[in-house]
C-alpha cells in the first residue's frame, strides 16, 4: 500500500507542480494588471464547483436535516457542477484519443477530426432512426465509434504502409473532416431555416440529463468514465495493449519479437479515433440535440494538453479533463464577479501545458529528481518518425 500510494503521489506531483505554476504566473498577470487574484481565483472556483456553503445547505436539505428550501444561490452551484460535467465530458473522450496513440509512440493530432466525424454521424443518424426512441441510443453511439476508428484508421495505414508522417496526416484530415461536415450540415442535412444546421434528434432519443438542477449535464459522462475504464483495461489487461505499449516503447525489440509494427500502427491510431468519434456523438446526441454551424471547436486540440496532463494515462486523462472543464466554467464567473478578462483562462491553460511539456525547465527549476515524474508527458518519442 505504502508503494502504492508513493507511485500514486509521484504521478500527480509533477502535473500539480504545473498547475501551482501557471497559477502563480496568472496570479502576476492580474496583480500586475490591477486585479486581486484572490478573489478572481474564487470566483473561478465557485464557477467551476459552486459555493462550498451553498452545496452544505442542499445536501442537509436533501438529507432532511433542515428544512430550510435551497434558494437560488444553491441551485448555481449546482448550475456550476454541471457546466463543468458538459465541458469535461468531450475532453475525456478527446484526451483517451491522444493517450491510446501516444503509448503506442504515436502523436494524435486529429482528435479534433474524429471528434467531428463521431459528432456528424450522430446528427444524421440520430434523425433517421429518431423512431426508435432509446433503441436509437446504443446503435447511433456504435456508428459513431466506427466514424471516428475508420478516421483515424486512414493516418494510421498511411504512416504504417506509406511512411507518412502522422503529425501532418492527422492534421490535414481535421481540415477535412471539420469542412466535409461543414458541408453536410450545409446541403444534404440542411435544415429549413436562417442558421444552417441538421434537423433536432428526436427527445426520446437523446442521452438522458442527469436532472438535480445540473443543467445539461447527461449521462455521457458515465459512459466517458466506463471509456476510461475500458482504455485501462486494453492497455494494461490485454495481449493487443501490451503490444501497443511494446511498440511504443521500442519498436526495434517489438518487431523482433514478432509484434506487427505497422498492424499496431494502424490499430493505435484507430482506437483513438474511436473514443473521439464516441465524445463527438455524446456531445451531439447528450448536449446540442443536432449539430448547428459552427459547430464546438478545439475540443480535439484541447485533448492533447489534458493527454500530457494525464501523463497519458486513463485516470490521468479523467482529472485533466476535469481540470480543463472547470476552468472553461469557471473563466465566465470569474469574468462578471471580478472583471478579469476571461482570456485569462486560456492563459492559464497555455502555461499548464508549457510546464507540462518543457521538463527540461522544471528540472532547472526544482532539480534533476523531477525528471522521472515527468515519464509519459514527454514529446520526442511520440514524434518520432
Amino acid at each position: 500500500m505504502r508503494r502504492l500510494l508513493g507511485n500514486i503521489g509521484g504521478s500527480l506531483l509533477f502535473p500539480f507542480v504545473a498547475i501551482v505554476f501557471s497559477f502563480a504566473i496568472g496570479a502576476v498577470i492580474m496583480l500586475a494588471t490591477g486585479y486581486n487574484p484572490v478573489a478572481a481565483y474564487a470566483a473561478l472556483f465557485e464557477g467551476a464547483f459552486g459555493s462550498p456553503a451553498s452545496l452544505g445547505r442542499i445536501l442537509l436539505y436533501e438529507l432532511r436535516l433542515t428544512d430550510a428550501a435551497p434558494g437560488p444561490q444553491d441551485t448555481a452551484s449546482l448550475a456550476a457542477i454541471g457546466r463543468t460535467l458538459v465541458n469535461t465530458t468531450p475532453l475525456i473522450f478527446t484526451g483517451l484519443a491522444v493517450a491510446v496513440a501516444f503509448r503506442a509512440g504515436l502523436f494524435n493530432i486529429g482528435g479534433e477530426g474524429q471528434f467531428f466525424m463521431g459528432a456528424m454521424a450522430a446528427a444524421w443518424l440520430g434523425v433517421a432512426l429518431g423512431f426508435l426512441g432509446p433503441g436509437a441510443i446504443p446503435i447511433v453511439l456504435i456508428a459513431c465509434g466506427i466514424s471516428g476508428f475508420l478516421w483515424g484508421a486512414i493516418p494510421g495505414a498511411l504512416k504504417a504502409y506509406f511512411g507518412a508522417h502522422e503529425v501532418i496526416t492527422t492534421i490535414m484530415l481535421n481540415f477535412i473532416a471539420i469542412f466535409l461536415t461543414s458541408y453536410l450540415t450545409r446541403v444534404p442535412l440542411d435544415r429549413e431555416g436562417v442558421l444552417p444546421g441538421t434537423e433536432p434528434i428526436t427527445e426520446s432519443a437523446m442521452i438522458p440529463i442527469l436532472g438535480a438542477g445540473l443543467g445539461l449535464a447527461n449521462y455521457g459522462i458515465f459512459l466517458a468514465l466506463l471509456a476510461a475504464v475500458a482504455a485501462y483495461l486494453l492497455l494494461w489487461r490485454t495481449k493487443t495493449g501490451f503490444e501497443l505499449r511494446a511498440v511504443g516503447f521500442s519498436p526495434g525489440a517489438a518487431n523482433y519479437a514478432g509484434i506487427g509494427i505497422g498492424r499496431n500502427t494502424v490499430l493505435a491510431l484507430a482506437i483513438g479515433g474511436a473514443f473521439a468519434g464516441l465524445g463527438g456523438g455524446i456531445e451531439v446526441m447528450g448536449v446540442y440535440g443536432n449539430m448547428d454551424l459552427p459547430f464546438v471547436r478545439n475540443v480535439g486540440f484541447t485533448g492533447i494538453g489534458v493527454a500530457l496532463l494525464g501523463r497519458n494515462h486513463p485516470v490521468g486523462v479523467v482529472l485533466g479533463a476535469l481540470i480543463f472543464g472547470a476552468l472553461a466554467s469557471g473563466g465566465q464567473q470569474m469574468q462578471f464577479d471580478t472583471q478579469v478578462p476571461l482570456d485569462l483562462t486560456s492563459v492559464l491553460t497555455a502555461v499548464i501545458l508549457l510546464f507540462v511539456t518543457a521538463t527540461k525547465l522544471v528540472e532547472l527549476i526544482l532539480g534533476k529528481r523531477v525528471r522521472e515524474l515527468a515519464a509519459g508527458t514527454r514529446l520526442e518519442r511520440g514524434l518520432g518518425s
